[in-house]
């Protein structure tokens, strides 16, 4: 896989996770209710998607559903996608339904009590998808996933320059805008701790590469070299006084080596131009062209950002600041008058909606779907990206779903600077890079990356100036 594609495809993860963080914000970093049951919306999301969109009679499928809306509407122009657009509304409706069947007996509860029940809730349903096949095929899951626009791609203009042009230079503009972001970020850093900061980076860079010539000795030789680095990244932040800056600028001068610097020097300049213009596949067609991956993680991105200005609105609203004093103190908006419980109800029903339509995308995105992939883990992922972005702030449940899973699914490419023997110690040790970060962050910045984001009146609602 072209580094390119890995990055759309990560991309794409790290939507779909965005979009179900929202909804977790919402429930969770705004209203106070711990719902560690919140995958089973997830799950509802994409079962009912893929049911309600796909074509009846489907093979090797043994469950309910085959209703084939897209084809239904294949009439009309963009009738297919259309189709598929109600689909997924189909899908967070009946999230939003069952979140108030479930919400109505337990959302009387508080805290520990809510979330272990919730828990509960989902761990049960989760049995009974995978254990009744007549429901949605149990554990074989269903392979029949509607393509939404699929027989458009790959999208060609007809020519290698207008393709550059209209697809790739959207590419680049936006790789310019994230490398102008971080360099106005890490601009205050001082020398010393930059200093340090490149050392880091340089030593961790050239630990990796002698613990590719194998052996064990040698291996051991640079996992200390990277021990070296971590520790010089370390003195960065102590220097700095804070630890997110040096990060920034370190994890950004990696992106870079990885990226743009690697692919110059091990493959040829044309590759960097590959990796550049990400959004637009050179090597497809005879003129290149626009993949299907690309476009879900458009499409993906553009569900984001509606779920994000809802966040956003609704949060800033009078509405959203019942749902926060509900968080800080329940009995102070009761005491106002203000129903709570059905403030209570609201939030529970709009944050599933939200995870409800993040399993639709996620089950267009993958192709398959079965019961392994909606554990009760996926909602303590969400949770932990939460944690590190900020609680109750949308731009930290980005940065936060970003961090986290490009430490888990990004650093699988860890694996290639490694000998084989070592691949489940690799795997262990992503996991170990997650609890320690998120160890770190909690220690040094108890409310997250972000913190909790202010609002129109300048002041968050616990005090704090925004300064």
């Amino acid at each position: 896989m072209a580094l390119s594609d890995f990055l759309v495809s990560l991309l794409t993860v790290v939507g779909v996770y965005t979009l179900f963080g929202l909804g977790l914000n919402v429930k969770y970093g705004f209203t106070g209710l711990v719902d560690f049951g919140h995958v089973l919306y997830f799950m509802i999301g994409a079962y009912v998607t893929v049911v309600v969109a796909m074509p009846s009679g489907a093979a090797d499928y043994a469950g309910i559903g085959g209703f084939a809306l897209p084809e239904l509407l294949s009439a009309l122009p963009l009738g297919g996608f259309i189709g598929w657009l109600l689909a997924v509304a189909v899908a967070m409706t009946a999230a939003a339904l069952l979140s108030l069947l479930v919400g109505v007996p337990t959302l009387r509860l508080r805290e520990d009590y809510l979330a272990i029940t919730a828990l509960g809730v989902a761990t049960i349903l989760h049995s009974v998808v995978n254990d009744e096949e007549w429901l949605f095929n149990g554990p074989f899951g269903v392979r029949e996933v509607y393509q939404p626009l699929g027989g458009a791609f790959p999208l060609s203009l007809g020519s290698f320059t207008v393709n550059l042009v209209v697809f790739g230079l959207p590419s680049v503009l936006a790789l310019g805008y994230v490398a102008y972001r971080v360099v106005r970020y890490v601009r205050p850093v001082s020398r010393d701790a930059a200093l340090f900061t490149v050392a880091g980076v340089v030593l961790t860079v050239v630990g990796f590469g002698v613990t590719t010539l194998g052996g064990g000795a040698v291996v051991a030789a640079g996992a200390a070299v990277i021990a070296a680095g971590v520790y010089a990244v370390s003195r960065g932040v102590r220097v700095a006084g804070g630890f997110g800056r040096p990060l920034a600028l370190f994890a950004a001068l990696v992106f870079a080596l990885w990226y743009l610097v690697m692919p110059a020097v091990t493959d040829s300049p044309a590759a960097v131009v590959v990796n550049l213009v990400w959004l637009f596949d050179p090597t497809t067609g005879a003129n290149g062209a626009v993949t299907y991956s690309r476009f879900i993680l458009l499409l993906t991105g553009a569900f984001v950002a509606l779920a994000y200005l809802w966040c956003e609105r609704t949060v800033n609203s009078p509405y959203g600041r019942v749902l926060r004093a509900i968080r800080e103190d329940e009995d102070v908006p009761e005491a106002l008058g203000k129903p709570t419980f059905k403030y209570k109800v609201h939030s529970m029903m709009f944050g599933s909606a939200l995870a409800a339509a993040a399993g639709g995308l996620w089950a267009t995105h993958i192709g398959f779907i079965d019961p392994g992939q909606f554990t009760s883990s996926i909602t303590f992922f969400a949770f932990t990206a939460v944690i590190i972005g900020g609680t109750a702030n949308n731009k930290g449940v980005i940065l936060g779903t970003a961090v986290f899973w490009t430490l888990r699914t990004g650093t699988r490419f860890l694996d290639d600077y490694f000998p084989a023997e070592y691949a489940t110690q690799l795997a262990a040790l992503r996991v170990m890079l997650i609890g320690a970060l998120l160890i770190v962050i909690l220690y040094y910045r108890s409310e997250g990356l972000l913190g909790e984001q202010t609002y129109d009146t300048g002041v968050s609602p616990r005090g704090e100036s925004s300064d």
